[in-house]
């Protein structure tokens, strides 16, 4: 642990004034003046000897904090020293923290007796979603002339996840938007009694969750799995490719993006489905774990998530035809026909999919530029973020455009009441963005 002990400006003065007075009072023959030097240096060697010594006194017992937070927030973040606290030296725990949180917390330690702990906690209000580092904590002592300052690390740093804020959606059932997954899924969970699906027993697994009558009938350990034969996989399909974004912070493209997914994924985990989130090329979390670690590990995924490479979207799609799934939802930033060309290919024959798609160069204050039939003045020529759209429709999507100032309740109902055959339910583009 870092211990570093130092004279505060003040302390330089006395320590300045006193070797002076050392050196320069002999020769004048002062020795009155050469007390007070001698005075001087002792005041700042005992102040010296005494924060060093209370700042060793210290010890950090715990610490504790909200596991999670969302966006918005508040958190708790809670400190337990242990130790002594004398007259005569102030103490004051500091814990390092991002400005995103408010920045370092100064925490004053009162007196304390041998061997009594403290609680200390302070409160944080994030207001953007991610993955924040609290700590080290130390230990600040200051004697009570203001001339030295002992700084000890007292170590054990933690970290704050931020979720992105999730929004209560409109309901949505695998059986709303067709496809015969929905009605065989539903089959399958009536014909099960327990709900669940059965399986042998893999290391690692809970033994609270072993199906003695089907282990007792197979003579092999059986266990009851999360693989729910009525609840199949959902797919949130989330666009985080850099250069498909716009706006900066708490307010740009993405993290209206990683809202929408998350309040998505959180709406159909809700209704007990098993959602897995798919960006840049990689599924999260894990297929193997269970309901409620998968849950928090998506949450946690998201509030970790950075922007992706150019090639992120296209990796993703590349796995997503590769995967079994009851539903497709997809986020996606600033697209073009090409893109979701092998999007269309890569979704499963008959597996419903609704996608948001983000108007994206709004968000970053400047009008969409016209596609070049538009900008020839072609007849017929749309908005290329409307010929996505088009082209989505056609291939049996339900799809929603969504700008910064609408909020995803309010495109998630609108993505909703699109018909079965993947028409716009949605106002229509603004003028400027559709020629006349």
């Amino acid at each position: 642990m870092r211990t570093g002990t130092r004279p505060t400006a003040r302390g330089w003065v006395f320590t300045a004034v006193g070797l002076v007075v050392l050196v320069g009072a002999p020769a004048l023959g002062q020795r009155d003046v050469l007390r007070l030097g001698v005075l001087l240096l002792a005041l700042v060697l005992v102040a010296a000897w005494s924060t060093g010594r209370a700042a060793r006194t210290l010890e950090l017992v715990s610490r504790s904090k909200d596991e999670l937070v969302e966006a918005g927030g508040a958190a708790t973040v809670r400190l337990s020293v242990l130790g002594r606290a004398r007259a005569g030296v102030r103490l004051v725990v500091e814990d390092a923290a991002p400005l995103a949180l408010g920045g370092t917390t100064r925490l004053p330690v009162p007196r304390l007796r041998a061997g009594e702990t403290l609680d200390l906690e302070y409160r944080v209000r994030p207001e953007t979603r991610g993955s924040y580092a609290l700590g080290p904590a130390d230990v600040v002592a200051d004697d009570v002339f203001g001339l030295v300052r002992s700084r000890r690390t007292l170590g054990t740093s933690g970290v704050l996840d931020v979720l992105p804020r999730v929004h209560p959606l409109g309901e949505l059932g695998l059986g709303e938007v067709g496809g015969a997954r929905g009605s065989s899924a539903g089959a399958a969970a009536a014909a099960e009694p327990d709900d669940v699906s059965i399986r042998e027993y893999r290391v690692g697994d809970d033994l609270r969750r072993v199906h003695w009558r089907s282990t007792a009938r197979r003579g092999a350990v059986m266990v009851r799995s999360d693989e729910h034969p009525g609840r199949p996989d959902v797919v949130v399909l989330l666009d985080t490719r850099e250069d498909a974004h716009a706006g900066r912070g708490a307010g740009s493209s993405l993290e209206w993006a990683v809202s929408a997914a998350a309040s998505a994924s959180a709406h159909l985990q809700r209704r007990r489905h098993r959602v897995r989130l798919l960006h840049d090329g990689a599924y999260d979390p894990p297929r193997e774990l269970d309901e409620t670690s998968a849950a928090r590990g998506l949450l946690r995924s998201l509030a970790r998530l950075r922007p992706g490479g150019a090639d992120g979207l296209a990796r993703s799609v590349a796995q997503l035809g590769r995967t079994e799934a009851a539903l497709l939802v997809a986020v996606l930033g600033d697209v073009d026909e090409d893109d979701v060309a092998p999007l269309l290919a890569a979704r499963p024959l008959g597996v419903p999919a609704l996608a948001v798609l983000l108007r994206t160069r709004e968000w970053a204050g400047t009008p969409a530029p016209r596609g070049r039939d538009e900008a020839a003045g072609g007849p017929g020529a749309a908005h290329p973020l409307e010929r996505v759209r088009l082209v989505l429709a056609r291939a049996g999507w339900r799809t929603a455009v969504a700008g910064p100032g609408e909020s995803v309740p309010d495109v998630w109902a609108r993505l909703t009441r699109a018909d079965g055959h993947g028409h716009h339910a949605s106002p229509p583009p603004p003028s400027r963005e559709v020629p006349s």
